[in-house]
């Protein structure tokens, strides 16, 4: 069985529901249910989950004894079996449920407030004469898990949550139409994509496993008004290894392999690649992890990021099995010469051309990297993961991201950065999530010549966690679902899939950007705050503020988190933007800014009645035509603006310019 363990690190009365997305702080594999005190690897003050399947041999009613210190809730296949909650000493209670041969799942959630700890799992099948510990032959759980642990407090959700505050959103944003684009039976696990000039799309999968391996599909009638029905697929390459990025160049097709850069060639005319050409190669060791993420192409070069080994669990492997991963390259499309642009990169998952036509890179959590984070891309840059043998540029000062994503929160796997030319949020950075699923929204300045922003909730509502998203022809983003075993994929979702979502010109009521003042931020909405909202403003907002602090160890948790007071909250004439002045704002900071309620832009009509402190998200949608969805026509304009926002400011005290917003200056 697989037992995951959260530490809460505040006391419990009763079970709560832990905020989704979340990495545990102990995750491994057990033999059987029967534990009392080291096994869960925490003292006091956490919930657990196990999860796995039952395998029954006899039909029939079969009785279940859960002994737990405290609290405890038996589920099989959904149904719960045995509630054991509160708080009480290591009791048992039963229940029984009547099974059908073969596997049922199986789950236990538990917590403990302090004192000593206990689960254990007895079974009566029928015939049995006493009750005894279910054993280890009867128990399974997946396979080949990568399992990745975090430390740091975890959290349940509370009272005053709600999508898209304090808890992941749902739904589609408003302002989005969401359109299925798999044919009946077609279930791409995409890891790239890119678009010809004709307009059709092309696709790579992943084939994740010995048995699988990837592929390259060419999709026709994707773009403009279509559904499922319209959408043709054309499978013109296979047998790839891990394909992670591809590119149309000069009337052919590259795909980044994991070990090399490859060109499809079709040299009789069926549509068909006959002839896999190498380009380049680069380091390979032969680990599971050594990716090749992404494929951009300018001025004659190719650019992508090689990720690090890592050892199962999320460690990274000591010594590296192959020279100079962790990077950033660039292939010289003619001569396949591979230079190396940037290192000290762990798992980059996303690459992506940005604000000046710069790149753009997201990192994933582990190792030197207490949270994932969004990073600019410059020669000879050093982004702070260290391994043996040392790369390229481990000597070199290590340079600060763009923005902290903190983990679970609004991020977990990102992926590659995309920026968007059209509609409101115009010029603005949009990156999809494998684990933590849908889409956020980085708002960018520039700063004495460096990046910083915030980040921004967008849309949830897909069918699977987004691998890869591209903006197509027709303007709308297209993403790519993957899914594998472990907590590598969104939870709930499906582990393919491809959908797009068009601007519908719905003007959905969001934050629009936040700008670092001095000894503040400029918050901008899309409508004008409304009379309710911008009573007693300052008192309304909630801010808080942390540091991370990299080690070798994976992840971290939040350093030196403490509360602001907001001095001040000033709307402007236009109720458009609030300036908010901040004591205690420090440099080089991670800030969260959650906005105020009731969040309704005036002068239109309100729905229900939120509450101070929370949001309503009104992203409900029904089907106007098969694999399509839109908002309903009567709902109100979604308070997307209370998304909590967490932009990095690395000196937002310091004045380094004239007038009433002198921006901030980077710290060392």
């Amino acid at each position: 069985m697989t037992l995951r363990v959260y530490d809460l690190q505040t006391e419990l009365t009763r079970l709560c529901t832990l905020k989704a997305g979340q990495t545990p702080n102990v995750d491994k594999l057990m033999p059987t249910i029967n534990w009392s005190g080291n096994e869960f690897g925490i003292g006091d003050f956490f919930q657990s989950e196990v999860t796995g399947n039952i395998n029954i041999a006899t039909a029939g009613t079969h009785a279940f004894r859960l002994t737990s210190d405290d609290g405890s809730r038996l589920r099989i296949d959904g149904t719960t079996v045995v509630n054991h909650d509160g708080l009480h000493s290591p009791t048992p209670a039963e229940g029984s449920v009547n099974l059908t041969p073969g596997y049922h799942a199986l789950r236990i959630d538990h917590f403990d407030n302090a004192g000593g700890q206990q689960v254990t799992l007895e079974w009566r099948p029928p015939g049995a004469s006493a009750f005894t510990v279910v054993p280890n032959s009867v128990l399974s759980t997946d396979a080949g898990v990568v399992r990745v642990t975090a430390p740091g407090r975890k959290e349940c959700e509370g009272g005053a949550d709600s999508p898209g505050d304090g808890i992941p959103l749902t739904g589609v944003h408003p302002g989005y139409t969401l359109t299925n684009l798999r044919p009946n039976g077609f279930e791409p696990q995409v890891s790239a994509m890119d678009w010809l000039p004709d307009g059709r799309l092309a696709i790579a999968t992943w084939g994740g496993s010995d048995n699988e391996l990837g592929e390259v599909h060419l999709l026709s009638g994707v773009t403009g008004n279509t559904d499922p029905s319209r959408v043709t697929t054309q499978r013109i390459a296979s047998g790839l290894k891990e394909p992670m990025g591809i590119k149309y160049v000069d009337g052919k097709l590259y795909v980044s392999e994991k070990d090399g850069l490859t060109e499809l060639n079709d040299t009789n005319g069926d549509g068909v690649t006959d002839n896999y050409r190498t380009v380049a190669t680069w380091p390979f060791g032969g680990n599971f992890h050594e990716f090749a993420f992404g494929l951009l192409y300018k001025d004659g070069f190719f650019y992508l990021n090689l990720s690090v080994s890592i050892n199962y669990g999320g460690a990274t492997t000591d010594p590296q099995p192959a020279p100079n991963r962790g990077t950033t390259i660039k292939v010289n499309k003619a001569t396949g010469a591979v230079s190396y642009v940037a290192g000290g990169l762990r798992t980059p998952h996303g690459i992506g051309w940005g604000p000046d036509g710069d790149i753009f890179v997201t990192d994933n959590q582990g190792g030197w990297l207490p949270s994932s984070k969004l990073l600019h891309i410059k020669q000879d840059r050093f982004f702070n993961h260290y391994m043996n043998p040392d790369g390229p540029f481990d000597s070199r000062p290590v340079t600060q991201p763009v923005l902290w994503l903190p983990q679970n929160e609004i991020a977990n796997s990102p992926v590659n950065p995309v920026q968007l030319t059209a509609g409101p949020f115009a010029g603005q950075m949009v990156f999809g999530d494998v684990t933590y699923g849908g889409l956020q929204r980085a708002y960018l300045e520039k700063v004495n010549g460096e990046y910083q922003g915030a980040v921004f909730r967008m849309t949830q509502g897909l069918e699977a966690g987004v691998s890869r998203i591209s903006l197509g022809p027709d303007g709308a983003i297209y993403t790519g679902g993957i899914g594998a075993g472990g907590n590598w994929g969104q939870p709930g979702k499906l582990s393919h899939g491809l959908q797009k979502l068009t601007p519908n010109g719905t003007n959905a009521f969001d934050i629009l950007a936040m700008r670092a003042i001095d000894g503040g931020f400029e918050l901008e909405y899309t409508q004008p705050l409304s009379t309710a909202t911008v009573q007693d403003l300052a008192a309304k907002y909630q801010v808080q503020q942390w540091r991370y602090v990299p080690t070798a160890d994976y992840g971290g948790p939040k350093v030196d988190q403490q509360t602001l007071s907001v001095t001040s909250a000033t709307p402007s004439a236009d109720r458009r933007k609030v300036t908010l002045k901040l004591a205690g704002l420090q440099a080089g900071r991670v800030v969260h800014v959650r906005s105020p309620r009731p969040f309704a832009p005036s002068p239109v009509r309100r729905c229900g009645a939120p509450r101070p402190g929370t949001r309503s998200t009104r992203s409900s949608a029904r089907p106007v035509r098969p694999g399509t969805t839109r908002p309903r026509p009567r709902a109100c304009p979604a308070a997307r603006g209370s998304t909590p926002t967490t932009p990095v400011t690395r000196a937002p005290g310091s004045s380094t310019g004239t007038g009433p917003r002198a921006p901030p200056r980077r710290s060392p």
